[in-house]
């Protein structure tokens, strides 16, 4: 067996232990807290080609930040991610 092949092993092991004790975890959440993702989106549009074959490209990125609430969990260390809101007061939806 290789090296890598040793390592993937030992890794998919401890991923699985780490997934069975967060499901097996009564969860006691944090504080919910406001956690922005930022996706890079483009911009602008030029139209690019050679001969009769032509394509739009995008001018540039930049970067865009989207709602995203996050909770994680005092025992285990799970974290959790929302973008959903509830209708009342508007807060996350888990």
């Amino acid at each position: 067996m290789s090296r890598e092949e040793e390592l993937k092993r030992e890794y998919e092991r401890k991923l699985s232990v780490l997934h069975s004790e967060q499901s097996r975890c009564q969860h006691e959440w944090e504080e919910t807290k406001y956690d922005p993702e930022i996706k890079s989106e483009p911009y602008g549009c030029k139209v690019v080609g050679h001969g009769s074959d032509i394509w739009p490209e995008p001018e540039g990125y930049r970067d865009v930040e989207h709602d995203r609430w996050s909770r994680t969990c005092k025992k285990c260390g799970k974290v959790e991610y929302t973008k959903e809101k509830k209708a009342i007061k508007y807060e996350p939806k888990f």
